[in-house]
Formats: structure tokens, C-alpha cells, sequence
């Protein structure tokens, strides 16, 4: 009677221990897939964050008569009194 119990636990802990290691090689993919999705978002953040210093700085610029001026004589064709607006015919 004692026999095959044995081979009934062997079995058990045969599976229990292929489980195991099943669990494992599935969590040791999932892990290397979120590392992969970590990344992807760092670089994101680095991008966004390198944007929003550019958004800073156009908005510190877009405050300055220089800038101002610059606009209005590049969109919107105006000139100082007292200049001259030469216009080429090509």
C-alpha cells in the first residue's frame, strides 16, 4: 500500500515543480516586456520634457519688443517710419 503512495507524491512534486518553473520563464518574459515599455516611456518624458523647456523659452521670448517686432515685420509686412519697403518683382 506504502508503493504507490510514493508515486502519487512523486507526481505531485513533479508538477508542482514543473509549475514552478513555468511561472517563472512567464514572469521572467512579462518583466523584460514591461522593462522594454519603461524605456519607451522614459525616452517619452525626456522628449516632452525637452519640449516644454522650448514652450518656456519662446514664451519668455514672445514678451520681448524684439520678438515682437520681428513678427510684424516678417508676417505681417510692417516697417518703422521712415523706412523704405523694397519689394522684388521675381
Amino acid at each position: 500500500m506504502k508503493k504507490r503512495v510514493y508515486p502519487f507524491i512523486w507526481v505531485f512534486m513533479s508538477g508542482l515543480i514543473f509549475y514552478f518553473f513555468v511561472t517563472v520563464i512567464r514572469q521572467n518574459d512579462e518583466m523584460s516586456v514591461i522593462k522594454a515599455q519603461i524605456q519607451v516611456l522614459e525616452q517619452k518624458v525626456a522628449q516632452e520634457k525637452d519640449k516644454r523647456e522650448e514652450l518656456l523659452e519662446q514664451k519668455s521670448k514672445a514678451n520681448t519688443d524684439a520678438f515682437i517686432e520681428s513678427i510684424a515685420r516678417e508676417k505681417l509686412g510692417m516697417v518703422k517710419e521712415g523706412e523704405r519697403l523694397f519689394v522684388d518683382s521675381e
